[in-house]
Protein backbone atom coordinates (compact mmCIF):
# COMPACT_ATOMS: atom_id res chain seq x y z
CA UNK A 1 0.00 0.00 0.00
CA UNK A 2 1.73 3.16 -1.17
CA UNK A 3 2.43 5.31 2.07
CA UNK A 4 5.17 8.44 2.53
CA UNK A 5 7.07 9.30 5.45
CA UNK A 6 7.07 12.84 6.89
CA UNK A 7 8.70 13.90 10.35
CA UNK A 8 6.26 12.25 12.69
CA UNK A 9 3.68 9.73 10.70
CA UNK A 10 3.51 8.12 8.17
CA UNK A 11 0.57 9.35 5.43
CA UNK A 12 -1.70 6.87 3.17
CA UNK A 13 -2.09 8.11 -0.42
CA UNK A 14 -3.44 6.73 -3.38
CA UNK A 15 -2.74 8.43 -7.03
CA UNK A 16 -5.48 7.73 -10.11
CA UNK A 17 -5.31 8.92 -13.44
CA UNK A 18 -3.66 9.29 -16.39
CA UNK A 19 -1.01 12.10 -18.00
CA UNK A 20 2.07 13.95 -15.83
CA UNK A 21 0.17 17.61 -15.62
CA UNK A 22 -0.46 19.05 -12.66
CA UNK A 23 -3.10 16.83 -10.33
CA UNK A 24 -5.69 18.10 -8.28
CA UNK A 25 -4.71 17.34 -4.64
CA UNK A 26 -8.02 16.34 -2.69
CA UNK A 27 -8.42 16.89 0.78
CA UNK A 28 -10.85 15.56 3.07
CA UNK A 29 -12.65 16.50 5.90
CA UNK A 30 -13.92 15.84 9.71
CA UNK A 31 -13.05 12.21 10.32
CA UNK A 32 -12.91 10.87 6.48
CA UNK A 33 -10.80 9.01 5.11
CA UNK A 34 -9.07 9.94 1.47
CA UNK A 35 -11.86 7.06 -0.23
CA UNK A 36 -14.93 9.62 -0.08
CA UNK A 37 -13.54 11.26 -2.67
CA UNK A 38 -13.97 8.48 -5.39
CA UNK A 39 -17.10 9.98 -6.76
CA UNK A 40 -15.41 12.63 -7.52
CA UNK A 41 -11.84 10.62 -8.88
CA UNK A 42 -13.85 8.55 -10.93
CA UNK A 43 -15.54 11.75 -12.70
CA UNK A 44 -12.25 13.75 -12.70
CA UNK A 45 -9.24 10.58 -13.54
CA UNK A 46 -9.72 10.72 -17.49
CA UNK A 47 -9.10 14.64 -17.57
CA UNK A 48 -6.81 15.40 -15.05
CA UNK A 49 -4.49 13.05 -12.36
CA UNK A 50 -6.07 12.65 -9.15
CA UNK A 51 -4.07 12.08 -5.42
CA UNK A 52 -6.49 11.54 -2.59
CA UNK A 53 -5.21 10.86 0.74
CA UNK A 54 -5.74 10.34 4.67
CA UNK A 55 -5.04 13.03 6.88
CA UNK A 56 -3.11 12.99 10.31
CA UNK A 57 -5.79 10.28 12.39
CA UNK A 58 -8.33 9.65 9.86
CA UNK A 59 -8.33 7.10 7.91
CA UNK A 60 -4.84 4.21 7.48
CA UNK A 61 -2.54 7.70 8.28
CA UNK A 62 -1.19 7.49 11.27
CA UNK A 63 -2.66 9.15 14.77
CA UNK A 64 -0.44 11.46 16.80
CA UNK A 65 -2.06 13.11 20.38
CA UNK A 66 -4.64 16.02 20.05
CA UNK A 67 -4.91 18.93 19.01
CA UNK A 68 -4.15 19.18 15.90
CA UNK A 69 -4.37 22.69 13.76
CA UNK A 70 -4.99 23.59 10.45
CA UNK A 71 -1.73 25.03 9.73
CA UNK A 72 -0.23 21.68 10.97
CA UNK A 73 -2.80 19.53 8.78
CA UNK A 74 -1.52 22.07 5.74
CA UNK A 75 2.37 21.52 6.64
CA UNK A 76 1.39 17.40 6.39
CA UNK A 77 -0.30 18.06 2.82
CA UNK A 78 2.86 20.01 1.14
CA UNK A 79 5.15 16.93 2.70
CA UNK A 80 2.88 14.83 1.14
CA UNK A 81 3.52 16.78 -1.97
CA UNK A 82 6.85 17.02 -1.59
CA UNK A 83 7.74 13.59 -1.19
CA UNK A 84 5.64 12.80 -4.05
CA UNK A 85 7.34 15.21 -6.11
CA UNK A 86 4.46 17.68 -7.10
CA UNK A 87 5.59 21.06 -7.18
CA UNK A 88 2.17 22.55 -7.47
CA UNK A 89 -1.56 21.38 -7.49
CA UNK A 90 -5.36 22.13 -8.27
CA UNK A 91 -6.30 21.97 -4.35
CA UNK A 92 -10.18 20.77 -3.66
CA UNK A 93 -11.24 20.58 -0.13
CA UNK A 94 -14.23 19.48 1.91
CA UNK A 95 -15.08 21.21 4.87
CA UNK A 96 -11.61 20.65 7.23
CA UNK A 97 -10.39 20.17 3.89
CA UNK A 98 -11.33 23.52 2.76
CA UNK A 99 -9.65 25.43 5.49
CA UNK A 100 -6.22 22.99 5.01
CA UNK A 101 -6.89 24.41 1.18
CA UNK A 102 -7.37 28.28 2.58
CA UNK A 103 -4.01 27.80 4.75
CA UNK A 104 -2.29 26.37 1.76
CA UNK A 105 -3.43 29.21 -0.88
CA UNK A 106 -2.80 31.89 1.90
CA UNK A 107 0.83 30.53 3.04
CA UNK A 108 2.40 28.82 0.24
CA UNK A 109 0.92 30.12 -2.75
CA UNK A 110 2.93 29.14 -4.70
CA UNK A 111 1.82 24.84 -4.49
CA UNK A 112 -1.63 26.07 -5.16
CA UNK A 113 -2.61 26.18 -9.35
CA UNK A 114 -6.44 26.82 -8.29
CA UNK A 115 -8.96 26.10 -5.01
CA UNK A 116 -11.88 24.36 -4.27
CA UNK A 117 -13.50 25.46 -1.04
CA UNK A 118 -16.29 23.14 -0.63
CA UNK A 119 -18.98 22.89 2.68
CA UNK A 120 -16.33 25.58 4.26
CA UNK A 121 -15.53 28.16 6.21
CA UNK A 122 -13.81 31.29 7.32
CA UNK A 123 -13.00 31.57 10.86
CA UNK A 124 -15.07 29.30 13.92
CA UNK A 125 -16.65 31.93 15.38
CA UNK A 126 -20.67 32.74 16.71
CA UNK A 127 -22.78 29.68 15.18
CA UNK A 128 -19.65 27.70 13.71
CA UNK A 129 -18.11 27.53 16.94
CA UNK A 130 -21.07 26.02 18.06
CA UNK A 131 -22.09 23.39 15.26
CA UNK A 132 -18.20 22.57 15.21
CA UNK A 133 -18.72 21.98 18.91
CA UNK A 134 -21.67 20.18 18.92
CA UNK A 135 -19.57 17.53 16.83
CA UNK A 136 -16.91 17.33 20.11
CA UNK A 137 -20.06 16.94 22.02
CA UNK A 138 -20.93 13.76 20.35
CA UNK A 139 -17.94 11.97 20.56
CA UNK A 140 -17.06 12.31 23.70
CA UNK A 141 -20.38 11.69 24.46
CA UNK A 142 -20.51 8.14 22.77
CA UNK A 143 -16.93 7.24 20.84
CA UNK A 144 -16.50 6.84 17.34
CA UNK A 145 -19.02 4.33 15.76
CA UNK A 146 -22.03 6.24 17.56
CA UNK A 147 -20.46 9.62 15.90
CA UNK A 148 -20.55 8.37 12.31
CA UNK A 149 -23.84 7.29 13.14
CA UNK A 150 -25.40 10.51 14.99
CA UNK A 151 -24.15 13.32 13.03
CA UNK A 152 -25.83 11.76 9.86
CA UNK A 153 -28.82 13.81 10.36
CA UNK A 154 -26.14 16.81 10.18
CA UNK A 155 -24.19 16.17 6.97
CA UNK A 156 -27.31 15.19 4.77
CA UNK A 157 -30.42 16.74 3.82
CA UNK A 158 -33.68 15.44 5.01
CA UNK A 159 -34.98 14.44 1.41
CA UNK A 160 -31.90 12.50 0.90
CA UNK A 161 -32.12 10.24 3.91
CA UNK A 162 -35.60 9.58 3.45
CA UNK A 163 -35.81 9.11 -0.17
CA UNK A 164 -32.21 6.95 -0.50
CA UNK A 165 -32.22 5.53 3.22
CA UNK A 166 -30.15 2.31 1.56
CA UNK A 167 -27.99 4.36 -0.20
CA UNK A 168 -27.39 6.17 3.69
CA UNK A 169 -26.77 2.83 5.53
CA UNK A 170 -24.40 1.82 2.73
CA UNK A 171 -22.78 5.58 3.58
CA UNK A 172 -23.02 4.97 6.89
CA UNK A 173 -21.19 1.51 7.01
CA UNK A 174 -18.54 2.72 4.96
CA UNK A 175 -17.15 6.19 7.15
CA UNK A 176 -17.50 2.97 9.95
CA UNK A 177 -15.57 0.62 8.42
CA UNK A 178 -13.03 3.34 7.41
CA UNK A 179 -12.79 5.61 10.88
CA UNK A 180 -10.25 7.70 12.10
CA UNK A 181 -9.13 6.82 16.11
CA UNK A 182 -11.02 9.05 18.32
CA UNK A 183 -7.71 10.42 19.60
CA UNK A 184 -7.42 11.31 15.50
CA UNK A 185 -11.48 12.45 15.45
CA UNK A 186 -10.81 14.40 18.16
CA UNK A 187 -7.55 16.22 16.71
CA UNK A 188 -9.16 17.35 14.04
CA UNK A 189 -12.49 18.47 15.56
CA UNK A 190 -9.77 20.64 17.81
CA UNK A 191 -8.28 22.00 14.77
CA UNK A 192 -11.80 22.94 13.79
CA UNK A 193 -12.43 24.97 17.01
CA UNK A 194 -9.04 26.79 16.26
CA UNK A 195 -9.57 27.78 12.61
CA UNK A 196 -9.34 31.41 11.63
CA UNK A 197 -8.18 32.69 8.34
CA UNK A 198 -10.13 36.29 8.50
CA UNK A 199 -7.05 38.78 8.26
CA UNK A 200 -5.33 36.96 5.75
CA UNK A 201 -7.84 35.27 2.92
CA UNK A 202 -7.91 38.56 1.31
CA UNK A 203 -4.33 37.54 0.21
CA UNK A 204 -5.66 35.24 -1.78
CA UNK A 205 -4.87 35.05 -5.52
CA UNK A 206 -5.54 32.24 -7.20
CA UNK A 207 -9.08 31.15 -9.08
CA UNK A 208 -11.38 30.10 -6.21
CA UNK A 209 -14.22 28.14 -6.33
CA UNK A 210 -16.49 28.13 -3.34
CA UNK A 211 -19.57 25.80 -3.24
CA UNK A 212 -21.61 24.37 -0.55
CA UNK A 213 -25.41 23.03 -0.10
CA UNK A 214 -28.21 24.99 0.77
CA UNK A 215 -28.88 22.63 3.53
CA UNK A 216 -26.07 22.93 4.79
CA UNK A 217 -26.77 22.80 9.01
CA UNK A 218 -23.43 22.40 10.01
CA UNK A 219 -21.40 25.11 7.96
CA UNK A 220 -24.49 27.06 6.26
CA UNK A 221 -24.76 29.38 3.12
CA UNK A 222 -23.38 32.30 5.60
CA UNK A 223 -20.10 30.49 5.76
CA UNK A 224 -19.34 30.16 2.20
CA UNK A 225 -20.70 34.15 1.55
CA UNK A 226 -17.90 35.19 3.79
CA UNK A 227 -15.34 33.39 1.74
CA UNK A 228 -16.83 34.78 -1.14
CA UNK A 229 -16.51 37.61 0.17
CA UNK A 230 -12.99 37.85 1.40
CA UNK A 231 -11.77 36.22 -1.61
CA UNK A 232 -11.33 38.46 -4.78
CA UNK A 233 -12.48 37.36 -7.49
CA UNK A 234 -13.84 34.06 -6.11
CA UNK A 235 -17.02 32.08 -7.67
CA UNK A 236 -19.80 31.04 -5.50
CA UNK A 237 -21.99 27.82 -6.20
CA UNK A 238 -24.97 27.18 -3.98
CA UNK A 239 -26.37 23.34 -4.35
CA UNK A 240 -30.30 23.58 -4.11
CA UNK A 241 -31.57 21.05 -1.59
CA UNK A 242 -28.20 19.65 -0.56
CA UNK A 243 -26.75 19.22 3.05
CA UNK A 244 -23.27 19.24 4.10
CA UNK A 245 -21.89 16.53 2.20
CA UNK A 246 -23.09 17.34 -1.51
CA UNK A 247 -19.67 15.63 -3.03
CA UNK A 248 -21.55 12.54 -1.45
CA UNK A 249 -25.27 13.37 -1.98
CA UNK A 250 -25.34 15.19 -5.37
CA UNK A 251 -22.27 13.92 -7.47
CA UNK A 252 -23.56 13.79 -10.57
CA UNK A 253 -24.10 17.69 -10.54
CA UNK A 254 -21.08 18.22 -8.29
CA UNK A 255 -18.79 17.27 -10.60
CA UNK A 256 -20.28 18.32 -13.22
CA UNK A 257 -20.21 21.87 -12.26
CA UNK A 258 -16.64 22.01 -10.21
CA UNK A 259 -15.14 20.06 -13.72
CA UNK A 260 -16.75 22.33 -15.87
CA UNK A 261 -15.07 25.68 -13.44
CA UNK A 262 -11.61 23.83 -13.59
CA UNK A 263 -11.01 21.93 -17.36
CA UNK A 264 -9.81 25.32 -18.30
CA UNK A 265 -7.71 26.33 -15.94
CA UNK A 266 -6.06 22.90 -16.29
Amino acid sequence: MPFTKTADLNIFYERHGEGDGPPVLFIRGTGADGTRWMPQVEAYRSEVPCVIFDNRGAGRTDTTPSPYSVEQMAADTIALMDSLEIPAAHISGSSLGGAIGLELAIHAPERVLTLQLHSSWLATDGFSAYSLGLLKKILLAGGTEFYYEATLPLLFSPSFMMDNFDGLMQILAHMQANPASEEGLLGQIEANLTHDLRAEAAAVAVPTLITVGDLDYILPVSCSNDLHDAIAGSELVVFPGCGHLVTMESPTEFNRVTLDWLRPRL
